[in-house]
């Protein structure tokens, strides 16, 4: 944002009315006591703008939009010449399903802050779903003069020249776009319609495919990036967690997980979560209590038994781990991640047959999971010396899933070691349009360059 957070900064008196949740409102307990805490803050410092952002991103972060946009709209009056006051009190009214009035505050938004990027990104957005086409290619064309680096100017407009059927113009965007950001998914799926109606059918499907899986997330800000730290409400704890367990950062997983314990102690989601997370952390013995108190909690949770098959296999406890994995199967027969488990145990004991057979059954439950032919063509590969048949699942993964960087790579060094360079080369090329940077490529790249 130009200038600061509270570039300007001059607070009106008296400060207004603190916003506190709507009576008879039934809120989550530690959603609840998290609000008490940022309300006291804001009465003992009324006229601090922070203490009140902070309150109105905790109302939105959890949902009570009513009240966010009353708090937001009030910041507004505190500090005028802050634009993201009133461009959030205009969120607020979109998810108060009021599209109308969102619209015409965030015009005013742009009226009154003509160099705020954001603002003009919301109005762009705005715009394509009302199908008002000039004032989508001056929001547009306004985002890419004010954020030169931002994918998302290029892709919105290159999203208007789609509809209007003028492709060379939306490909030459979207490309733009992909050049500035290869990881912005949705220009990928953009770009993917766009090379389907110019009958590129191979570049299409591949498009599509890096594409797919995101939500159509909006253009960052300093609040937006704020916001999930105000997340109290359990499913959203649950899915930070396992964001940042697949980031690798699992420790971080079981400390947000741990501050929801006082409040939902006895919540099997909550405990079968933390163990998940404890076990990735090494914590093997904390995730082993956890589950346990899980399944006192329910147990025919068909999720915690799978946890805790994984727990005993980290733990060595292999035929109990079997047992959870078997009655995890009882339970529900074709449940991929009851026989991933079992494969895992398996694998633990090195026995690279039956793990096989467990994640054939896996497969045949869950046929286009390209992942599963990426660990049969693993252990086929390295552990069995079955190469012809490891070569087979590489090819069906990227068959399953074009964008699979790493069932690429996997496939372009077996390629290389079997003496096909020809098809190698074919594969790092692939790669390249794929993954270009990626870890995926530097490890082709340095198996091709071994002797």
């Amino acid at each position: 944002m130009v200038g600061g957070l509270w570039y300007g900064t001059h607070v009106s008196s008296p400060p207004p009315p603190l916003v506190r949740p709507a009576a008879g409102v039934t809120l989550d307990s530690q959603v609840r006591g998290y609000l008490d805490e940022l309300i006291s803050e804001v009465e003992r410092h009324p006229s601090d703008p922070d203490r009140r952002k902070n309150l109105g991103l905790a109302y939105a972060a959890n949902g009570l939009w009513s009240e966010a946009r009353e708090t937001f709209l009030g910041l507004k009056s505190m500090v005028p010449q802050q634009p993201l006051a009133p461009m959030y009190a205009a969120v607020a009214l979109q998810e108060l399903s009021d599209e109308a009035g969102a619209w015409r505050e965030f015009l005013q938004v742009t009226s009154s802050f003509p160099a705020f990027a954001p603002g003009w990104y919301r109005v762009g957005e705005a715009a394509l779903r009302r199908g008002d086409h000039p004032k989508v290619e001056q929001a547009f064309e306004r985002l890419m003069a004010l954020a030169p680096r931002e994918w998302r100017g290029p892709a919105g407009l290159g999203e208007l020249r789609l509809s209007q059927g003028r492709l060379e113009e939306a490909q030459s965007l979207l490309e733009k776009a992909i050049h500035m950001d290869f990881s912005a998914k949705p220009a990928h799926y953009l770009l993917g319609q766009v090379y389907r109606n110019l009958g590129r059918t191979n570049e299409a499907q591949l498009a599509l495919d890096l594409g797919s899986g995101e939500n159509r997330l909006p253009m960052p800000d300093e609040w937006s990036e704020e916001a999930p730290g105000h997340m109290r409400l359990l499913p959203d704890q649950l899915a930070q967690a396992e964001e940042l367990s697949e980031r690798g950062q699992p420790e971080q997983a079981v400390q947000l997980l741990r501050h929801a314990l006082p409040f939902h102690g006895e919540q099997p989601e909550l405990l079968n979560g933390l163990a998940i997370a404890s076990n990735r952390a090494g914590q093997s013995g904390e995730a082993l209590a956890y589950v346990d108190r899980a399944l006192q909690a329910d147990p025919k949770s068909v999720a915690a038994l799978v946890t805790r098959a994984l727990v005993r296999a980290r733990l060595g406890r292999f035929d109990a781990g079997r047992m959870d994995a078997e009655e995890a199967l009882r339970l529900a027969p074709c449940l991929t991640q009851a026989h991933l488990a079992m494969a895992e145990l398996w694998l633990s004991q090195d026995n690279d047959r039956k793990a096989i057979s467990a994640l054939e059954d896996a497969l045949r439950c869950d046929p286009k999971n390209a992942d599963i032919h990426v660990e049969i063509g693993g252990i086929l590969w390295h552990n069995l010396g079955e190469k012809g048949s490891a070569m087979k699942h590489y090819q069906s993964a990227v068959s399953i899933h074009p964008a699979h960087a790493h069932a690429w790579s996997c496939l372009g060094q077996l390629q290389w070691e079997t003496g096909d360079s020809i098809a190698a080369r074919q594969t790092h090329e692939q790669l390249i349009r794929i993954a270009p940077g990626g870890r995926e490529l530097a490890e082709l790249e340095s198996a091709m360059k071994a002797p």
